[in-house]
């Protein structure tokens, strides 16, 4: 029943992305340079925002090798640096220096800016998490109550592709949403590069940002003040199982063998991979690298 309900879900979320950047595409400049999604600074205390968007963290193992301030900051400044192409006036053209339709960059500004982040060390820790139901509950609560979307960042850099995408088949069968798997060390599933591996419950709260920036005043109204410490999570969790089950494997190879059979067009789906990305795949044929358009499980 989840996984019916994802694809109502999905699919609209689709239409709404292929609304935006195929038949009502959106133009540069609907946030200007000194835009908090371009500056990722809190105009209400002056102050980096992610840290205070954190709502959940689990206490640092001993083989973190980063802090989490690194972690937040690094990957937030990524996703703005994204949302500052699109800033950028006159338009930066299509090619090397923006690959993406400004619609995909304004959707990076929510999802940087506006999100709930959770940090956990890794995999097992997350889904020992999100398997016990007093942690789902909140994850809900949250979402119902602030209108967000969810950004989970892990602190361990030396992960196993598979287990990540186990790890994305298990979210997308505990929630009626779609869940990403992004990070440094290849494309897995849908995914795409990060600084560190970090997934999205895409739960469509973005769609009110993105839309709203085509209105009038739309870009001072989609800032969102920092989410409220200590009104999340209040007791202690991680209660669940630390493995996944044969419906989430399952889900997590379908999926798998989905993307590669698109070829070179991998796990972008509203763009073309092999143009916009045509300069590195050329490079890389150049030197007899074999392109790798989704990493192999």
């Amino acid at each position: 029943m989840r996984w019916l309900g994802q694809v109502a879900h999905n699919g609209h979320g689709i239409l709404r992305v292929l609304d935006i950047t195929k038949w009502r595409p959106l133009a540069a400049g609907l946030v200007a340079l000194d835009h908090p999604w371009v500056t990722g600074i809190c105009p209400t205390n002056g102050q980096p925002i992610w840290p205070q968007n954190v709502i959940f963290r689990t206490p640092p193992n001993d083989h973190a090798t980063v802090t989490d301030d690194e972690i937040l900051t690094k990957t937030g400044r990524y996703l703005a640096d994204a949302v500052e192409r699109s800033a950028t006036l006159p338009e930066i053209p299509r090619g090397p220096l923006r690959r993406m339709p400004h619609a995909i960059n304004y959707i990076h500004g929510s999802s940087h800016y506006n999100s709930g982040i959770l940090l956990f060390n890794d995999f097992t820790e997350a889904l020992a998490h999100f398997t016990d139901p007093a942690f789902r509950r909140e994850i809900h609560r949250f979402v119902r109550t602030e209108q967000r979307e969810v950004l989970m960042l892990f602190r361990q850099r030396d992960y196993s592709l598979r287990e990540f995408a186990y790890f994305v088949g298990a979210l997308r069968t505990l929630f009626p949403w779609f869940c990403n798997s992004n990070g440094p060390k290849g494309k897995v599933l849908w995914g795409n590069a990060a600084p560190y591996a970090a997934a999205n419950l895409i739960t469509g709260r973005w769609i009110d940002d993105v839309y709203a920036l085509k209105t009038p005043g739309g870009a001072a109204r989609v800032v969102r003040d920092p989410i409220a410490a200590g009104g999340y999570f209040p007791a202690t969790y991680g209660h669940g199982r630390t493995t996944s089950r044969w419906p989430e494997r399952m889900l997590a190879w379908l999926t798998y063998y989905r993307v590669r059979l698109r070829g070179g067009k991998g796990g972008m789906f509203f763009v073309d991979r092999r143009e916009v990305y045509a300069d590195q795949i050329d490079r890389r044929a150049r030197l007899g690298l074999v392109d790798e358009p989704i990493a192999p499980l």
